[in-house]
Parts: structure tokens; C-alpha cells; sequence
């Protein structure tokens, strides 16, 4: 059986303003900033003309005539240029989109990596600006002098706000994991958000029931299509994404409200371009699950937790105490060989914990039903009940 470990880690990130020691350091780093934004664009129009996908088509097409329009920028920030171009062009083409323009971008931004930085100190840091590499502040707040005194960052994104420069700050975990001996199955669904292998059914009625009514409104305001109901349409959606963002956080804390310390998942990866999901694309797409994974992921780490993937095959409908595809599944219900019901989505995520091969708390799978077991009586015990009968 096919498990993988998930390599998203715990990162944790911090925003905080660049100050610069003179305003002539300020407009050389903002300089970068611009020359990398016009170098994205330069390059964004050879990739939709030429379609290559590949970075040294790119970038023998797009470097030395970036160079010989601007001679003073930097060989490395044209490299980030054509990396951000062909990463943004090939997300485009895994999510099928098609673009009838070039990609554009307005913004000031760059990504620096080890070329492009150097850290001077833990509350300073060295970035190559138009004038050369020059010693740049961070603003210091208590929560970020705490994480500045205990890890490492790496790879800051700078970008300029309002005239401002910022650096969002990259922290990399140093919880320390525990062994793992135990697992819990989780189950990820449409109708129920989360099944866990010990039982546990994880819903919000009055969420959903929210999340309806925002749907239907815009669903009427849509039909509309005026100013007025296009104004409140971006102020529905940015709540529903809100709502949605809160809502799935509170789930993955739910979920990791447990005792073992390795939380199986299924590699859902995909899933929403299958056929039956494509025949309920609305339904379906509801569905946050590569947000709610990553969340569990991260946070699982953050508290010493081992985050695994495993095959999501048939895990619907095999029974979990046999292993065997052996029953049937209709709706929540899994209709067992041996005559009993259990609840389709533990039936599921105990199957999904077993192929951790690690020991997993089984819940209650019966879906409704009182189990009458035969009591173990004594020998002694069933002589003196015969006696008392003939009596």
C-alpha cells in the first residue's frame, strides 16, 4: 500500500515594515522592485507567444534582450523574472484555464533567496538594490523579536504598500515530534466535513445553514447584474470566504482534539476533475479539501504530530473489520457480510488509519443499531440456572 508523508511543514509567517537607512537606499531597493515587475511582464509576453513551458526557452529568448533594455538590472532578478512567469503560466495550464492575454503584473514585489540576500544580524538584513547590497532595519514588535531570537527565516517576500517597503518572514518549526504510535483515520466529505476512525462525526448545521442563505443571496444578485448588485456581490463573496476561512480552521482543531499522534488522510489530489465530481461540479466544489489538509497538516506539526497520505482507493468499500471488499454502500450506510449496518464514513476512516499500519482507537461503527452479545456464563452458573428453571 502506497503512503506518503506530507511535506508541508510548519511555517509560520510575520509581516513587518523594511527601514532603510537613507532615502537613497529606499529607491535603490524599490528600483529592484520595478525592474522585476517590468522584467515579469517582458517575459510574460515571450511566454504567450512562444508556449514553451520550460525555463531555458524562456530564458534564451527573454534574458539578453531584458539585459540590453535595462543594463543596470541585476542577471538575478531577470532569473526570478522568468521563474515567476513560467510557474504562473503553468498553474494556468493544471487549472485549464485559458488565457486570451498575457499574464500582467501590476504590483511591487520579489521573492529574494540567497543571491539576492544576506542576513546582517537577527534584527537586520543586506538585499541587493540598484546601488549594491545595502544593510536594511526591521521594524521590531515583541512577538517578532521572540521569533527572531529562536529561528531561522528564510526566502522573504518584499513588496511596497502605500510607499512603503515590507518583508513577510518565513519562520520554519522547531517543535519537536513525537513517536509515532497510535493513528487517526480522518475521512473527508461533502455531507459530514469529517469522519474520524474513533467514532467522532464532525458537523455545524447552523454553519451550513448560514453559508446557504449567502449563497442563495447571491445567486439573486447575480441574476440582477446591476452596479448596486455587483457592489454587494464582492462584499458576499469576500464573507463567504471569511466564513469559509474560520469555518475550516475550527474543523481542523476539532479533528486533532485527540490522543494519537499520527493523523491519516486521504491524497484527495485531483478528485474534484473525476466524473462523478464533474456531474456535481457545484456540490463538490463547496468542498475546501486542499485548504482543510493543509491546515491539518501545519497545525498537526505545529503540536508534534506526523501528517501522513495514503491511497484513497476503496476505502468506501472495503469493511474495516475484515479488510476485505466485502459488503455494499448505499448513501451512509455500509451494509456488512455479516448482516450488520455500520456508518459508511467511520466504516471509512478506519480504513483509511489502517493503512498507516500503526494502531488506531476503533469508534462506534454501527450506524443506529444495539449489538445483543451472547453472555460468557459460567459452567457452575448454567447448572444452577437449570436447576432453578426445573424448579
Amino acid at each position: 500500500m502506497k503512503i506518503s508523508r506530507v511535506t508541508i511543514g510548519v511555517m509560520e509567517s510575520y509581516v513587518t515594515e523594511i527601514i532603510a537607512e537613507s532615502k537613497e537606499n529606499f529607491d535603490a531597493l524599490r528600483q529592484i522592485l520595478v525592474w522585476q515587475r517590468d522584467s515579469y511582464n517582458f517575459a510574460s509576453e515571450a511566454e504567450f507567444r512562444l508556449k514553451s513551458f520550460h525555463i531555458k526557452r524562456l530564458h534564451d529568448e527573454c534574458y539578453r534582450k531584458i539585459r540590453a533594455k535595462w543594463p543596470e538590472i541585476p542577471s538575478q532578478v531577470v532569473i526570478k523574472a522568468e521563474q515567476d512567469v513560467l510557474a504562473a503560466y503553468r498553474t494556468a495550464r493544471k487549472n485549464k484555464h485559458k488565457l486570451t492575454k498575457p499574464c500582467v503584473k501590476r504590483g511591487l514585489s520579489i521573492r529574494l533567496d540567497q543571491r539576492l540576500y544576506s542576513q546582517a544580524s537577527k534584527t537586520g538584513i543586506r538585499i541587493t538594490t540598484a546601488a549594491g547590497r545595502k544593510p536594511f532595519a526591521f521594524k521590531l514588535y515583541p512577538k517578532l523579536s521572540a521569533l527572531l531570537e529562536k529561528r531561522p527565516y528564510s526566502d522573504p517576500l518584499v513588496f511596497e504598500r502605500d510607499g512603503r517597503l515590507f518583508a513577510v518572514l518565513t519562520f520554519s518549526s522547531n517543535a519537536e515530534r513525537l513517536p509515532a504510535n497510535s493513528a487517526l483515520g480522518v475521512d473527508l466529505g461533502v455531507r459530514v466535513p469529517a469522519a474520524c476512525s474513533d467514532g467522532r462525526l464532525i458537523m455545524d448545521k447552523p454553519y451550513n445553514a448560514r453559508r446557504r442563505k449567502v449563497r442563495y443571496a447571491k445567486r439573486c444578485l447575480q441574476s440582477r447584474g446591476t452596479k448596486s448588485a455587483r457592489r454587494k456581490l464582492k462584499r458576499l463573496r469576500k464573507r463567504e470566504r471569511n466564513m469559509q476561512r474560520a469555518q475550516t480552521h475550527a474543523l481542523a482543531n476539532e479533528i486533532l482534539r485527540t490522543t494519537a499522534n499520527v493523523v491519516v488522510l486521504e491524497d484527495l489530489k485531483g478528485v474534484k476533475q473525476k466524473r462523478h465530481a464533474r456531474q456535481n461540479k457545484n456540490y463538490v466544489s463547496q468542498a475546501p479539501f486542499a485548504e482543510l489538509r493543509r491546515v491539518i497538516c501545519y497545525k498537526a506539526e505545529r503540536r508534534g504530530m506526523t501528517a501522513l497520505l495514503v491511497r484513497p482507493h476503496y476505502t468506501s468499500q472495503e469493511d474495516s473489520l475484515t479488510g476485505k471488499r466485502l459488503g455494499e454502500r448505499r448513501g451512509r450506510r455500509f451494509y456488512a457480510e455479516n448482516g450488520l449496518v455500520y456508518d459508511a464514513d467511520i466504516n471509512a476512516a478506519c480504513n483509511i488509519a489502517r493503512r498507516s499500519k500503526l494502531p488506531f482507537s476503533r469508534g462506534n461503527l454501527l450506524s443506529g443499531q444495539a449489538v445483543v452479545n451472547r453472555p460468557n456464563v459460567h459452567q457452575s452458573c448454567r447448572k444452577v440456572c437449570r436447576t432453578s428453571r426445573s424448579l
